[in-house]
């Protein structure tokens, strides 16, 4: 299976990118490693460029969402 290309930002606010086997696998190891930090998941397209497949968030605080009326 081809690497994926991570992209995180943690608490300091600089930017990391890695390549890593799984988004699975960048997942455990930064929620075993307490990480607070959001990522973007890119897999190599045909051409060779990176293409975006996923995002999101890992630990810190949550954001509530606004309350129903």
């Amino acid at each position: 299976m081809p690497a994926i290309l991570v992209c995180w930002t943690p608490a300091d606010g600089e930017e990391r990118e890695e390549q890593w086997p799984s988004l699975e696998r960048f997942r455990a190891w930064a929620q075993a490693e307490g990480l607070a930090c959001t990522w973007r998941a890119y897999a190599a397209a045909e051409d060779g460029e990176w293409e975006l497949t996923d995002e999101g968030r890992i630990g810190g605080v949550s954001r509530p969402g606004p309350r129903p009326g």
